[in-house]
């Protein structure tokens, strides 16, 4: 149950739909509502896809790379690390996308599904499983949904400082557990070289 948690939380924190909603919105914005809003719900769809097939087919899409356990969990600690980063120094994964790419669905796999979503997905499948990580992306995609279809409404209550507040406080904890998880990684690297 505490890593259903763990998940849902630091995947809540990556997908980041707080400030992805105004942002989705403002991409969005010279559509019809109907339309963007749309829109918005194939994003999460196709996201939702994409990180499902992480959580069910994991070790199928990682082991031909000879990677394991405790190198997904560096890469991931490592990837939260990153992201905590930019994201305290005010830079989100939307910002990073090259402007000229939002025709290739920028919305559903940079934006939701990138690679701190699915790395921390296929980390969580491998402590937790599948059906525990896919109930998590569940859980995150479920909630994510109306706070990306209403971006501006979360826009005009939390204002430009309150959502930036926000993103700083979740990023700090992001970044706690970015470094526990490469502390946890390069002990159990060092043990192995020990032996």
């Amino acid at each position: 149950m505490d890593e259903i948690l763990n998940l849902v939380i630091a995947l809540f924190v990556i997908i980041d739909p707080l400030t992805n909603g105004p942002i989705f919105h403002s991409m969005t914005s010279h559509l019809p509502s109907n339309v963007r809003k749309r829109i918005i719900t194939k994003s999460v769809i196709v996201a939702t896809i994409v990180l499902l097939v992480f959580s069910i087919l994991g070790d199928y899409i990682v082991k031909p790379f000879g990677m394991n356990l405790t190198d997904v969990r560096m890469a991931t600690g490592l990837i939260l690390l990153v992201y905590s980063i930019q994201a305290l120094l005010g830079q989100t994964e939307a910002q990073m996308i090259d402007p000229e790419s939002i025709a290739i669905v920028p919305m559903a796999i940079p934006m939701l599904a990138g690679p701190g979503a699915i790395s921390l997905v296929l980390y969580y499948r491998s402590v937790c499983g599948p059906i525990c990580t896919s109930v998590a992306v569940l859980i995150v995609m479920a909630i994510s949904i109306p706070m990306l279809r209403y971006g501006e409404v979360i826009y005009k209550v939390l204002g430009k400082n309150g959502i930036t507040a926000l993103s700083r406080i979740i990023a700090i904890l992001l970044a706690g557990l970015g470094v526990a998880m490469i502390r946890e990684s390069a002990v159990e690297i060092l043990s192995e070289i020990m032996k």
